[in-house]
């Protein structure tokens, strides 16, 4: 499985979900599960895949 991993304000976090719609929810590396945020896709840079 495939993990996709983005800058948003500086800061590394893993992209839990993308939808139709262009937002995505995010999780800063380290935290919880439940502590997600939900931004759109424009905000984020630096698109990475890891395996």
């Amino acid at each position: 499985m495939e993990c996709k991993f983005v800058l948003y304000k500086g800061e590394q976090y893993r992209l839990i979900h993308q939808y139709d719609s262009g937002y995505c929810e995010i999780k800063k590396n380290g935290s919880s599960l439940y502590n997600t945020e939900l931004v759109h896709m424009s905000e984020l840079t630096d698109v990475k895949e890891e395996k």
